[in-house]
């Protein structure tokens, strides 16, 4: 698959999934956390809003690298970013990012002096997507069988992200 094809193909995905686990590290060690994305992919990011007194914050104070996963188990498709986080205090793109999501988790508005916002700028990226259906993956597996070779579950790709 073309670089340009497995570039559309993950942000169509982290678009419609919009949840991932972000694993940071801290002084602690890898830690994973849900987070409500809000993706940016023709600027290559995808913001976050924080509450500045929770771990997130602190995690990326001390090491700016992450990876984000992000899952839909439904239709069996799978992505994986890696990046870099900043903090971002700007009272502008705050506004322009807030959202009713936002306001469910900060009732004093977008002057609340808690919010901050992630800015995960990925530098490359994976996918996998693979049959969902149970009767498809048995198939598969007896087909793989009769053949002597290994079953065909699905497609994937990774790719450089600017």
């Amino acid at each position: 698959m073309s670089e340009q094809l497995s570039r559309k193909t993950i942000w169509g995905h982290v678009k419609s999934i919009q949840t991932c686990m972000m694993v940071t590290c801290d002084e602690n060690g890898m830690r994973a956390r849900p987070m409500r994305g809000i993706p940016r992919p023709e600027q290559n990011e995808i913001w976050f809003f924080t509450d500045g007194d929770n771990d997130a914050d602190a995690a990326v104070r001390h090491n700016t690298g992450a990876c984000l996963t992000f899952v839909d188990t439904k239709d069996n498709v799978f992505v994986s970013l890696s990046g870099h986080i900043s903090r971002v205090l700007d009272k502008v793109t705050i506004l322009e990012l807030w959202n009713e999501e936002a306001g469910s988790y900060f009732s004093a508005g977008p002057d609340d002096p808690r919010v901050i916002l992630l800015r995960f700028e990925p530098h490359s990226g994976a996918y996998w997507m693979a049959p969902s259906s149970p009767i498809v993956i048995a198939i598969k597996f007896l087909e793989a069988k009769i053949l002597g070779e290994r079953p065909s579950l699905g497609t994937g790709g990774r790719t450089r992200l600017p």
